[in-house]
């Protein structure tokens, strides 16, 4: 269905959508801190955490609805209404600071990566459908690009907030056009896409239901960091004996944030290669203990009080091993996911909706369980909040396929494809 040209195209311009948004996010962290330190109303931990959800309510709105749109229209359309979204959202917030225009256009753009990422995902499902070797690499290259964008949008926003400040939204716009350019390059079928019936669509959705559980935890736990990092450790309420509250320069968190997002792309483009030989069951299972495993070495981190010390050193080694075994999830996960719209190709769309759906609502409910537990306990409180995800997507992981427990076959995705055909 696509070369190598195609999918490269859909993963950089996704990547690209992602990056814009979570720009604009860290951005939005530093101007509502800066506005804290000068006592103007309007700008506490809540409000952070209020236009964080908008962003997220509405791709968790928009994904689904985009989904079926795909089914129903083509997947093209979609591609390019994404960057179209985000230079609309873009221009609002380019205006003088007022809350209503703020919100309003977080929640446009949050649409830019409902429309955009849905798409580009039913686009690589089905150019890697015949790849029997291929599809864990080329879903690990888009978790990469999905999760990274937000990083890398994170470290972007912080620097050119250093030296633009508020006229830094408008440099935004030239990144919706590139990842509009890119798309141009996608090749899709031309055919007219039939028209579906609502059951189709929920027939596909079906295949999906036990994947919800452990993957929205995941996202929220996900959520709660990128929701809140910005504010807490740039220093908008220091609290006594945690480090990470001590407070940061813009440009000190755009640091933070790019070596987190090297650590996570190498850590999900190595995974995504070990799909097939590791079973998807055990991938995500390793990235839920890396989870936990995080969260106990940021505790660590946020109590010592000798950043030169050997102990300091020990937590960031377990902080970069926890990380490595954290991002086995997603692959394993959109591996999975993928190989479930092989069964229902007629609903693509909106089975690989389900991933963003997924990601928002995961966001939204980290940015929600964030600000809650940043104003009572700081980064302590994101701390315990992850934990507490972390337990319940170990609980609730998917069961392998019914035929692999009867005859003892490794639960792979090749496994889980014939289980459900």
């Amino acid at each position: 269905m696509g070369g190598t040209t195609s999918i490269t195209a859909a993963i950089i311009g996704s990547f690209l959508v992602r990056l814009g948004g979570a720009a604009t996010g860290v951005m939005l962290g530093l101007l509502l801190s800066t506005m804290s330190r000068r006592g103007i109303p309007n700008s506490s931990a809540m409000v952070v955490s209020l236009l964080t959800a908008a962003f997220y309510f509405s791709e968790l709105v928009g994904a689904p609805i985009a989904g079926i749109l795909i089914d129903r229209r083509g997947l093209r359309p979609l591609l390019f209404a994404g960057p179209a979204l985000g230079v609309i959202a873009t221009i609002l917030m380019g205006v003088p600071t007022k809350l209503s225009l703020l919100t309003a256009s977080r929640l446009l753009q949050g649409l830019t990566t409902a429309c955009t990422v849905p798409a580009a995902l039913a686009y690589l499902s089905g150019a890697t459908e015949e790849r029997i070797g291929g599809r864990g690499r080329i879903m690990g290259f888009f978790e990469a690009s999905s999760i990274g964008g937000l990083a890398v949008g994170y470290a972007v926003g912080g620097f050119l907030w250093d030296r633009l400040h508020h006229e830094a939204f408008w440099d935004l716009i030239l990144v919706y056009g590139v990842a509009a350019g890119l798309f141009v390059l996608v090749q899709v079928d031309r055919g007219r896409p039939a028209k579906r019936p609502p059951s189709a669509t929920w027939e596909a959705l079906r295949h999906t239901g036990d994947l919800v559980p452990s993957w929205l935890a995941l996202s929220a736990a996900i959520g709660i960091w990128f929701g809140q990092a910005a504010y807490q450790l740039s220093g908008a309420h220091p609290r006594p004996h945690q480090l990470l509250t001590a407070g940061l320069s813009g440009s000190t968190i755009g640091i933070i944030f790019g070596l987190y997002t090297l650590l996570f792309a190498t850590g999900t483009i190595g995974w995504g290669w070990a799909i097939g030989r590791l079973s998807v069951e055990k991938g995500m299972r390793i990235g839920t203990l890396g989870v936990l495993a995080a969260s106990a070495s940021l505790l660590g981190i946020n109590h010592t009080e000798d950043v030169s010390g050997l102990w300091f050193i020990v937590l960031l080694g377990l902080g970069i091993v926890s990380l490595a075994a954290e991002t086995a999830f997603t692959p394993a996960a959109l591996t999975l996911l993928a190989t479930r719209s092989d069964t229902v190709p007629q609903g693509r769309g909106a089975v690989m909706g389900v991933y963003s759906m997924l990601l928002g609502a995961g966001q939204l409910v980290g940015a929600t369980i964030g600000g809650i537990f940043a104003v009572r306990w700081g980064v302590d409180g994101l701390i315990a909040a992850t934990a507490l995800l972390g337990v319940i997507a170990f609980l609730t992981l998917p069961r392998p396929p019914q035929s692999a427990r009867v005859h003892g076959e490794r639960p792979d995705w090749q496994t889980e494809r014939r289980a459900l055909s």
